[in-house]
């Protein structure tokens, strides 16, 4: 009885095996034969093409590391500048009031009130924390701002801060 039912199933198992490789062996011949030829075809026309793409269709890329990544977006990025120091020379563009406009035997200066309230009496060419002074002129200031990134380019843009008139 057992003899049988192993006889069957030796019977099922060795049909299917008949079967199924011989499909698949003429698909494969058949297959290699034209892609060969599209292969000689592609190379005789001197084009390149790539031999597989990848689309992720907007989701997340699982061969590519994400920490890395993150590591390259901010690779030009603005370089840390430090601990400012005390007075003018540690304050930003952006964060000074011009007050006014003096002038003086040494030439035009200009008044600018600072983050902690002090008044300062600037020249062409003076420093603050992200810049200079460029000029000096009767209604208005003239200021450079620099950002140096982190791939070493200095970047400058030109800031100008107006007198209010009453």
């Amino acid at each position: 009885m057992l003899r049988k039912y192993l006889q069957v199933w030796l019977f099922i198992f060795g049909a299917a095996g008949l079967f199924l490789p011989s499909a698949g062996i003429g698909q494969t011949a058949a297959n290699q034969t034209g892609s060969r030829q599209e292969a000689s075809a592609i190379l005789e026309s001197g084009k390149e093409y790539a031999a597989a793409t990848y689309s992720s269709y907007n989701r997340r890329d699982p061969f590519l590391n994400p920490l890395l990544l993150m590591k390259n977006e901010d690779a030009d990025g603005e370089a840390p500048r430090g601990n400012p120091p005390p007075g003018i020379a540690g304050m930003y563009i952006d964060q000074v009031e011009l007050v006014g406009v003096s002038g003086s035997p040494e030439g035009i200066l200009a008044v600018f009130r600072g983050t902690d309230r002090h008044v300062y009496f600037l020249h062409e060419g003076d420093r603050m924390f992200d810049g200079y002074i460029k000029s000096v002129a009767l209604d208005a200031v003239q200021l450079i701002r620099e950002t140096k990134m982190r791939s070493g380019k200095l970047l400058t843009e030109q800031v100008t801060k107006r007198l209010r008139t009453p």
